[in-house]
């Protein structure tokens, strides 16, 4: 399945400023079942400065600053991806190994640090009461973890609600849990939370998935938006990915950017800007099939 993706990010001040500093994570890479066949990107005003790099997770970002007094900010990344079945959708759930096993492999030192630094709490993903209690009655003793998680992410579909403007990045977990209420970055650091509050190691995936429009409608240019989900490590098949706001097992229509512990490790733009006053922020993603481009 092929994939165009633009996504563009709009910040207008109400005082001008006079420089800014920002780091772009919007820029995707090759996994096994990922090939980027293109990337581009547009920056106005033009940076006086810019430079690619790799972060502590291998993901690609860009570091950019604009040192003259500027009112708007616009920044476009474009993309170009073809991705295909990932093997773990092939697997019987049934037939991976019980739980207690891969998390007695991950607290022991035959796994890598790599790996086993995702069973650790983080900015955003915080082990709040009743979370390992909520996450142990898919984990029953014994359970096969492949099996345990499909239905973990069912449960957190099943009972939590989709509500865009509920919640912001500085709503705490205790209350995305209390409510059930949220979006799919809650949804993916509440199944992070559940998954390492009983040790075991999961990662924040950011990145885009195609909505589509009701029956009969048109889709709407830039009404796509950045998606979350979660990826879990299963020995035998490495970073298994899992979308509860979808009650989705991953295939090929999850078009990846980056991976961290939580949101704050792949902020898509994130930077200081040296102003007064407020700002506002539009954000527009558009995620096509080639067929569908609009020239």
């Amino acid at each position: 399945m092929k994939y165009q993706v633009i996504h563009t990010t709009n910040y207008i001040y109400q005082s001008a400023a006079s420089l800014c500093h920002n780091i772009m994570i919007q820029i995707p890479k090759d996994w096994p079942f990922q090939k980027v066949e293109s990337f581009e990107y547009s920056i106005s005003p033009e940076p006086s400065y810019s430079i690619d790099r790799i972060d502590f997770f291998e993901n690609k970002y860009l570091y950019f600053s604009i040192e003259k007094s500027h009112s708007k900010l616009t920044v476009t990344a474009k993309s170009k991806v073809e991705l295909s079945s990932p093997a773990w959708v092939t697997v019987n759930p049934k037939m991976t190994q019980p739980w207690e096993e891969v998390h007695a492999w991950l607290h022991s030192t035959d796994a890598m640090n790599d790996i086993r630094q995702f069973y650790l709490e983080s900015k955003h993903v915080d082990f709040v009461d009743g979370i390992k209690e909520y996450a142990l009655q898919s984990f029953t003793p014994g359970r096969p973890i492949m099996e345990a998680m499909i239905e973990l992410n069912t449960r957190i579909f099943t009972d939590f609600t989709f509500t865009p403007g509920f919640t912001d990045i500085s709503t705490p977990m205790s209350t995305v849990f209390e409510t059930k209420k949220g979006v799919c970055q809650d949804f993916a650091h509440f199944s992070l939370a559940c998954l390492r509050s009983i040790g075991l190691a999961a990662r924040y995936v950011s990145g885009y998935i195609e909505t589509l429009p009701p029956p009969g409608k048109p889709k709407l240019v830039g009404a796509d938006a950045s998606h979350a989900w979660i990826a879990l490590y299963i020995p035998g098949l490495d970073w298994v990915e899992f979308d509860a706001t979808n009650n989705l097992l991953v295939d090929d229509k999850h078009i990846r950017v980056a991976v961290g512990r939580d949101f704050a490790d792949v902020t898509p733009l994130k930077g200081i800007v040296y102003s007064v006053g407020k700002q506002t922020m539009k954000v527009s993603v558009d995620v096509r099939r080639p067929e569908e481009v609009i020239l």
